[in-house]
């Protein structure tokens, strides 16, 4: 295939352009999604939305609240209403709960609250909670990072908890939210660099307990994951973790602060009201301790006090309204201690996985619309619409896959980029292929524009397809026509009275050409070279033509009336017309070349155009476009020509009109008497074709190849020809 040529299929230069394109495209993405050079805030909301979807699909996870490993003590309005000393209480009520705890056989108690002042009033009761601390051995207090004054010192930092040093089992509450302010990730300690000390979060301080640990003892970090306890913990991003969560809010069980510390030995509000003891956490038969509620269990103590403004939006929502999503922070705290109990995270994809579908995605979906897209159908819109279902069942299984490895195997795919890869890889194929649709039809315009008629030319454009280019072999018909003694008519004229002339008959006879779907091959001076069948392929390509030359033609008879108006010479045209398998296509240098027709059936239709002057005929046709046409054209049989430079001779014909145009019976009787005379000479009975031919020359009275039968039989006559002759006459010029 010539470099000027559009190919029949796509090359390996095409694949490996769509190929990098595709690969750049993704790239570019790539750089765009993982905010490698700017961070993208919308497009990371627009993931961590997609968790949220998720947790909708999979809803609560099935496991009965009894079982679960934490529960919590709510500080509440009811039991601010019970307690007969209002808040804030004495902090001796802790220590009294706590006790209470240790009874019921609990193993850790987190404080989801900050002791950040002494009690000046009462030191007795701050005394009482250091030695309820230390008795228990069970307690986590809660700390916190604060701005810290002008009088802070090392010495004298406690993080917001005065009781913070007393046994050193501490846990900080803060939790920090994603960047679309919802609270989806969890850290697993907080780094002092004051101190250079690092320090465990509320969930892993109650751990520590749990699994008797140091009270600083952190989960290791790693680069994918954290280690704690011998439980691997997978990474979200940062020093983050994910909270998988069981559910909404209320999904562990809530005791009320009041009821743990309703034993014998206090007195509620209640109590005292109606004189006798209730003893919610200690009566023998239905209290607290006896039900064994808090055995073996990790307790919570945390405010629900609207006031508190410990309510935060989490991915779980238990509905679709607004505020259904609000949890309190201490529940965030159980989730993740009861994650690591049960071993239950949320794995997050890992970004080479990610990246890898992206550019899977956005290369894929790019190759594969526009291969698509490349399909011909008899309507294109049959391409798109198989382009847009292929993205949409694409971006259908993927998030569907999403959802079920969500669901089932705790698994967090990147959803969102590569569902934009998708999108990317869509619109750049669709970028792509209107650029190439572009190119290719400015390539067709500028390329046949000077050789088809317009109508053709558009109908390349749009259906590129039926375009066949670059050296192809194929079966098509040619046209040559040349003006009878150009040159003595050119003698009669002025230079722009010729150009004149010239430019009218070659505009008339282009004209033709491209009303009967012919290729201009060019012209010659005073000659046109035409072509039929490429570079659209055309099953009639022989009628076509022989009807070209008909038309030329009767269009000459019109220019001869201007002619005579004029006073300028008649034009009178011979035209050579055969058909064959032709080498078609781009045919140059590297900077000039034309597209065209060569072959010996090429020369022949040439030949038969000289050959009209032997004849004195005016279209010439090959016998291979004889039997083409002959059950639609009037023709004859005018000789078996030898041309110059060939050993085989060809039968060639006269074309004199279309059948189906009205009768003449004249010509009839003429052709009927012809071909019976020619019969007679094949024959070699010299006396009765020279008859018959007379009897032709009757009816038609000027008929040339009749005169040419009768001298040639009348030779014949004088001087028979050798027995082997075969009637072939061989033409001794070219033209």
């Amino acid at each position: 295939m010539n470099k000027f040529s559009l190919p029949k299929k796509k090359t390996t230069r095409e694949r490996l352009t769509q190929l990098g394109l595709s690969l750049a495209l993704a790239f570019l993405l790539v750089l765009l999604t993982q905010n490698i050079f700017f961070e993208f805030t919308p497009l990371k909301r627009a993931e961590l939305s997609t968790i949220d979807r998720r947790y909708g699909y999979r809803g609560p996870i099935a496991v009965p609240q009894e079982s679960l490993n934490v529960v919590i003590v709510e500080i509440s309005q009811e039991s601010f209403q019970s307690l007969p000393h209002k808040y804030p209480w004495p902090r001796s009520y802790y220590g009294h709960v706590v006790r209470n705890l240790k009874r019921a056989g609990a193993l850790a108690v987190g404080f989801d609250m900050f002791f950040d002042q002494p009690n000046t009033e009462h030191p007795d009761d701050d005394e009482e909670f250091k030695r309820a601390i230390l008795e228990t051995g069970i307690i986590v207090v809660g700390a916190r990072i604060q701005p810290r004054s002008s009088s802070y010192t090392l010495s004298n930092e406690n993080y917001g908890n005065i009781f913070f040093d007393v046994d050193s089992a501490v846990g900080f509450a803060n939790i920090l939210p994603d960047d679309d302010g919802l609270y989806r990730s969890y850290r697993p300690f907080v780094y002092d660099q004051s101190r250079n000390i690092f320090y465990p979060t509320l969930a892993f301080g109650c751990l520590n307990k749990v699994f008797g640990k140091p009270p600083f003892n952190v989960p290791t970090e790693r680069k994918n994951d954290f280690v704690f306890n011998n439980i691997v913990i997978p990474k979200n991003e940062d020093v983050n973790i994910f909270v998988n969560y069981y559910g909404p809010d209320y999904t562990f069980r809530h005791f009320k602060f009041a009821d743990v510390i309703d034993d014998h030995e206090f007195m509620t509000t209640e109590e005292i009201d109606i004189g006798a003891e209730i003893n919610t956490f200690d009566d023998p038969d239905i209290g607290y301790l006896a039900s064994g509620v808090f055995k073996n269990k990790i307790v919570l103590i945390g405010s629900t006090m609207p006031e508190e403004k410990d309510l935060f939006p989490v991915a779980f929502s238990k509905g679709k309204h607004i505020g259904d999503n609000l949890m309190y922070g201490v529940e965030i705290h159980a989730n993740v201690i009861q994650n690591v109990l049960d071993n239950n995270f949320l794995n997050k994809e890992s970004q080479w996985i990610n990246l890898f579908l992206v550019a899977l995605f956005c290369s894929g979906t790019f190759l594969t619309v526009i291969k698509f897209r490349s399909l011909k159908f008899r309507y294109q819109v049959v391409a798109e619409i198989l382009g847009i279902g292929f993205i949409i069942c694409e971006a259908g299984l993927y998030v569907f896959v999403s959802f079920y490895l969500f669901k089932y195997f705790n698994y967090v795919t990147i959803l969102f980029d590569p569902l934009l890869a998708v999108a990317v890889g869509y619109v750049g194929a669709i970028v792509y292929s209107y650029l190439t649709e572009r190119k290719q039809k400015t390539f067709i315009k500028g390329m046949f524009g000077q050789y088809l008629s317009p109508a053709v030319v558009n109908e390349l454009v749009e259906h590129p397809d039926k375009l066949r280019l670059g050296g192809e072999r194929r079966e098509l018909t040619v046209l040559f026509s040349d003006i009878v003694q150009f040159t003595s008519i050119s003698e009669k004229l002025s230079p722009e009275e010729l150009v004149t002339m010239l430019n009218d008959y070659l505009s008339a006879m282009t004209d033709i050409i491209f009303v009967h779907k012919g290729t201009l091959d060019k012209y010659i001076g005073d000659a046109v070279m035409a072509f039929w069948g490429a570079p659209i392929p055309l099953e009639n390509h022989a009628i076509l033509a022989i009807t070209t030359a008909l038309e030329m033609q009767k269009a000459l008879l019109q220019m001869r009336e201007k002619s005579n108006e004029l006073g300028t010479p008649f034009l009178d045209v011979r035209i050579g017309i055969n058909s064959g398998e032709m080498l078609v296509g781009n045919f140059g240098g590297k900077n000039r070349f034309d597209y065209t027709v060569i072959s010996d059936s090429v020369n022949l239709a040439s030949r038969l155009e000289g050959a009209n002057k032997q004849y004195r005929t005016k279209i010439l046709i090959g016998e291979q476009t004889y039997y083409l046409v002959k059950d639609n054209v009037i023709a004859r049989e005018i000789d078996k020509l030898l041309v110059v430079g060939k050993s085989k001779p060809v039968t060639v014909y006269e074309i004199l009109g279309l059948k189906g145009e009205k009768k003449d019976s004249l010509q009839e009787n003429f052709l009927e008497v012809y071909a019976s005379a020619l019969a007679t000479y094949r024959k070699r009975e010299w006396k009765s074709a020279i008859e018959l031919f007379q009897q032709a020359l009757a009816l038609v009275l000027h008929d040339y190849p009749s005169k040419m039968y009768i001298e040639r039989s009348q030779q014949y006559l004088i001087t028979p020809p050798p027995d082997d002759w075969d009637g072939v006459f061989k033409l001794t010029t070219k033209n």
